[in-house]
């Protein structure tokens, strides 16, 4: 009997530092950290079990490096979690994201889509609203804005996913230390 109970508590300390593990990509050495943004040049799926099973918590479906790239932002650039008491900011321009096609979506706490009744999850390259420059501001709000907004949950935490696809390969190269869209809380 002692055995059992010996086994049952190791597998179930096993699992617990399993999902600890899986859930605690911030501190990845494999992800590199770029203002907001969380991410990894070069997903080894399949290959490393760890990572893989990181990327899917967040990335179900997803594409090679070679493919898309996937950054991901749950704080703002005060460090401070994502919420959706807050109104949030994301400013760029669209020559800082030099790729065939890139979005910004918006994910619940629980990694799914936010619903919403105007059925906006994301703003793309080929959509968002911008000035002659190419800067671009997107609002981030529980409450509907006109242009450029994302909905956020109501009175929860949310997650930001920037998704670039075929990304010019010298600024993939330095992904980790270009300048990207930062997500500030809104001073509005």
């Amino acid at each position: 009997m002692k055995k059992i109970l010996f086994i049952l508590i190791a597998v179930v300390a096993g699992l617990s530092v399993a999902v600890f593990r899986i859930a605690n990509i911030e501190n990845s050495p494999v992800f590199f950290n770029n203002g907001n943004w969380l991410g990894c040049k070069s997903l080894p799926l399949g290959k490393d079990n760890l990572l893989t099973a990181q990327v899917t918590v967040f990335a179900l479906f997803a594409l090679s490096s070679e493919e898309a790239i996937y950054l991901f932002a749950k704080r703002d650039d005060k460090k401070e979690l994502l919420h959706s008491d807050n109104e949030y900011v994301i400013q760029g321009n669209i020559h800082q994201l030099p790729a065939k096609y890139w979005s910004i979506t918006a994910y619940g706490n629980d990694l799914y889509l936010i619903p919403n009744e105007e059925n906006r999850y994301s703003v793309n390259n080929s959509n968002v609203k911008k000035d002659s420059a190419g800067n671009f501001s997107v609002t981030v709000s529980h409450a509907k804005h006109a242009g450029n907004w994302l909905h956020s949950p109501d009175h929860n935490r949310f997650n930001l996913v920037l998704r670039i696809y075929k990304g010019d390969k010298n600024f993939i190269a330095q992904l980790d230390s270009v300048s990207l869209p930062e997500i500030k809380i809104s001073t509005k």
